[in-house]
């Protein structure tokens, strides 16, 4: 629902009865006002050195982080990308992107499984200060503090032209993790083919190596510069490429450039899963939002856990929502008395406090009919004592 309110509503289009019987609105909105993740009182002030602009929520992420890595396996091939937590309000922590859908919000650096889009560790972006520490970049940090948990674990890491230098991807070689990313023709220390503008033809490929990374330039609809410490630059395979006319062609492709694209896709599809379903509403709050998107976090990698544990029970993620939902209530209800719209709905009736028949959801001078009419005034009449004709009883007298 857009508001909270509308699930105690007494429309019975809105009313979610299992939500109406479980807690009274009122104590809902109460505790929702005043909910809080850390103690405010304890804060250290702005301006002091050990300021954390994440305070409010630094408990809950540091606890989401550990379990998402403690309760799943690490697989083979993982991406990094970055998501966005949509929040138009005012914080020193809302990004800007006019390229992404969600152009407003908070900035999230997420490691997920490249195939089923588990996240093992994400972290929020808190600003510029957080970057250039010791020479180092902001991309280079980034990759570096989501693959500490992965050194020596010979994992394969996918991640984009953001991220990428020479740099990071020595460091992860000398700790046994390998990598593949696309690169930007201006970044340092690539050779010198990176930069020269020269014509090639679609499927041509221009290679060359340095240690363990292979540099790849290859020519599709436009140039497109791929480094990998995993596969061999030289390696050319086949890929289906869709013309303007519709038709399909097969061109040359080197390797690196395929598994990029088959395993970048991880984040991305955390991001379509988590918008499926999401429990984020409109807040006041800034941190309330990031709260949110934890809770869509740790139920889509619940529901991966819970496919990936029990293949033999086939079910979607609405389904699995709902008897989470179910799950976690465990039958309980902190109602004193019983709500009287329990089981309503426009086929049946309650007394009101004037001791009058009202139907549920409808005014009182609406009738429903059958098929396709609308609404109608209803009126009624009464006979004349005097005359015995009748009488418009909404324009008579006292």
């Amino acid at each position: 629902m857009p508001k909270f309110k509308l699930y105690w509503s007494t429309d019975p289009f809105f009313r979610v009865q299992g939500i109406a019987d479980l807690i009274p609105r009122n104590r809902f909105m109460k505790l929702l006002k005043n909910f809080h993740l850390n103690d405010n009182s304890t804060a250290v002030p702005r301006g002091d050195p050990a300021f954390d602009k994440l305070y409010k929520i630094r408990p809950l992420l540091t606890i989401m982080n550990s379990n998402f890595q403690k309760h799943a396996m690490s697989t083979d091939s993982q991406s990094i990308d970055e998501a966005m937590i949509l929040f138009k309000g005012r914080s020193s922590l809302r990004q800007y992107m006019p390229l992404k859908p969600t152009k407003r919000g908070y900035k999230v650096w997420i490691r997920a499984d490249s195939k089923s889009g588990y996240v093992y560790q994400f972290e929020v972006y808190t600003g510029k200060e957080d970057s250039g520490a010791g020479g180092v970049g902001l991309g280079e940090r980034v990759v570096k503090a989501l693959t500490e948990s992965l050194q020596f674990t010979n994992t394969h890491v996918t991640f984009d032209n953001f991220f990428s230098s020479v740099a990071p991807l020595d460091y992860l070689r000398a700790k046994n993790i390998f990598a593949t990313c696309t690169v930007r023709s201006n970044r340092c220390n690539l050779p010198v083919m990176a930069r020269v503008n020269d014509p090639m033809t679609r499927g041509e490929a221009k290679w060359c190596t340095r240690d363990s990374i292979g540099y790849v330039k290859w020519k599709d609809t436009k140039v497109v510069h791929v480094m990998s410490t995993a596969f061999s630059p030289n390696t050319m395979l086949n890929a289906k490429r869709t013309q303007k006319d519709g038709t399909s062609v097969m061109v040359d492709c080197p390797q690196s450039v395929l598994e990029y694209t088959k395993r970048m896709g991880g984040v991305d599809r955390f991001d379509r899963s988590r918008g499926h379903y999401s429990v984020s509403h409109k807040a006041v709050r800034w941190w309330v939002r990031i709260f949110y998107f934890l809770i869509d976090s740790a139920a889509v990698n619940a529901f991966i856990l819970f496919q990936s544990v029990h293949p033999e029970k086939p079910t979607t993620a609405m389904t699995f929502r709902v008897d989470l939902f179910r799950e976690m209530v465990c039958g309980q209800s902190f109602r004193h008395r019983r709500s009287s719209l329990e089981g309503s709905s426009f086929m049946k009736y309650r007394l009101s406090g004037q001791k009058r028949v009202k139907m549920m959801g409808v005014p009182d001078n609406i009738r429903l009919h059958q098929g396709n009419h609308f609404p109608v005034q209803i009126k009624t009449f009464r006979r004349c004592r005097l005359c015995s004709s009748r009488t418009n009883n909404n324009n008579m007298g006292p």
